[in-house]
């Protein structure tokens, strides 16, 4: 959270006390009666204040502060009580103390409230105050309340929400916070109004941090929706790889991704090398194009990765006799003998070439075969359709990849990509 100098908090508080602390002329009775005639106070209670009043301007704090103690035991209803702690805070302001600031904004929320004077604008504001303060003296209990409060009162706050979070998560209630950010990212987005980056960014971080994948996932796509920008893709990506810990299959399939929406030239060297393992003895041509693509970003150098130096080395001789395989590895996809994984391998080795027409006409083939792994084959259908401009039939095999597992989630990502392209 920024936290707020004391300075700006003293001007707004400051403002914000103008329309209903009554000045110096207002201790004649009748003035005063006229200004704020919601307010009733006694005259054992005016004198000490109309000393406290002379002393603020005459920047006499000790001398405010004695006889604001004396009005202060005078007081006796609420009204008076409410007037006296204005007059406190007026004190503790050009006292320049933050701790007595803070103690005298207490004071007046709380006779306010007794008293039942402040509009929801005033509470809203001390109560969004109130709450800095707690913050910044990391009482999270104490600024959640009061943020709370600040909002139900209709704060206008760029950042209350944002900050309630933060305190809820500070406060051990990371569901609470991620539930906060969102629904106010719901409400912006249902009223057309942006919602900062850096709001999904800490939802992003609260989610990792406590181990929620589903709120990470869910907080995350809005993010990629709002801000796809390439640097958001790979975060979101490569940490939910790491809360999932996705391993096989799963994992090559995350890596695929990651490289069709080009977040891999900002991820770690090793991200390429895992592609390259996963690949080599099936796809070698695949792991080259990825390697290559590593080296062409300055991620790989093969005089120092022996990995990158011996995938190459051990593929690049297995190309041309790969290449010269497709044919007759499309007309066997297309038989009466294809199994699911036999088609599923063709597939891929098209998807390995950059084919992705072909790519998607087999994995539809693998898709009609007993026990085809409908996840895996439609999420991947939909990766060879997206690449091969077919947005629409790659969104329908991504909403028929599912909604749950991690290929549920995968889709999730990647039909967010389909309609929101990587920005660098």
């Amino acid at each position: 959270m920024k936290s707020t100098s004391r300075y700006a908090l003293v001007a707004a508080l400051g403002f914000a006390l103008a329309a209903v602390a009554p000045g110096a002329p207002a201790f004649a009775k009748k003035k005063e009666e006229a200004a704020t005639p919601q307010l009733k106070i006694g005259d054992a209670v005016r004198k000490p204040l109309a000393e406290a009043d002379a002393a603020i301007k005459a920047k006499n704090i000790p001398g405010a502060e004695a006889a604001l103690a004396q009005a202060k035991q005078a007081a006796k209803t609420p009204d008076e009580q409410y007037v006296v702690a204005q007059y406190g805070l007026n004190a503790a302001q050009a006292s320049g103390d933050q701790a007595k600031l803070s103690a005298a904004l207490d004071e007046l929320i709380a006779t306010g409230e007794a008293a039942g004077k402040l509009p929801d604008d005033q509470r809203a504001k001390f109560y969004w105050f109130q709450g800095q303060f707690a913050y910044q003296t990391k009482n999270y209990a104490k600024a959640e309340a009061s943020l709370t409060k600040a909002i139900a009162a209709g704060s206008t706050e760029a950042d209350a929400y944002a900050v309630l979070a933060d305190v809820q998560n500070r406060n051990g209630k990371p569901a609470e916070a991620l539930a906060t950010l969102q629904k106010v990212i719901q409400t912006k987005a249902a009223a057309g109004q942006p919602v900062p980056t850096d709001w999904y960014g800490r939802g992003a971080d609260i989610a990792s941090r406590a181990k929620l994948p589903g709120e990470f996932v869910k907080i995350t796509t809005s993010w990629l929706a709002a801000y796809p920008v390439k640097q958001n893709w790979h975060d979101s990506l490569f940490i939910y790889r790491q809360m999932a810990g996705l391993s096989g299959e799963n994992d090559l399939d995350l890596l695929r991704l990651a490289r069709a929406v080009d977040a891999l030239p900002l991820s770690a060297q090793s991200n390429y090398v895992d592609y390259a393992l996963a690949v080599y003895l099936r796809f070698p041509n695949e792991a080259v194009d990825v390697l290559n693509e590593g080296i062409k970003a300055g991620k790989l150098n093969p005089s120092t990765s022996q990995n990158t130096r011996e995938i190459i080395a051990l593929s690049q001789p297995k190309l041309g006799p790969d290449k010269a395989s497709i044919p007759a590895a499309i007309t066997a996809a297309n038989g009466p003998k294809a199994t699911f994984k036999s088609a599923m391998t063709t597939a891929d080795l098209l998807y390995g070439y950059k084919d992705f027409a072909k790519a998607a006409e087999i994995y539809k083939v693998a898709l009609t075969k007993p026990g085809a792994d409908t996840a895996q084959a439609n999420f991947r259908l939909g990766l060879a359709l997206a690449q091969a401009g077919d947005k629409e039939g790659a969104k329908a095999a991504f909403d028929a990849a599912g909604t749950t597992g991690n290929y549920g989630v995968l889709a999730q990502y990647a039909k967010v990509w389909v309609d929101h392209p990587a920005a660098s």
